[in-house]
């Protein structure tokens, strides 16, 4: 499997750590199913809703922005 350091998800999941809130207290706060944020912290997901991703992060303090891909 190729590095996926630079990958959303990864940069997801370690935006939600970096913020010390766990799946269910960032589910609380931006309204998406901690099983959603779990199957896309683990790529379960390859298309995201981008509605979904932006709750996530800005409950989180950041836009959309925080994932924004290097090679583009």
């Amino acid at each position: 499997m190729r590095d996926q350091r630079g990958h959303w998800s990864v940069i997801l999941s370690d935006i939600r750590r970096e913020s010390g809130l766990t799946r269910t207290e960032l589910s609380a706060l931006s309204g998406v199913g901690a099983s959603t944020i779990e199957n896309y912290e683990r790529c379960k997901i390859l298309e995201p809703s981008i509605y979904k991703i932006e709750n996530l992060l800005s409950a989180m303090g950041y836009d959309l922005d925080a994932i924004k891909s290097e090679n583009k």
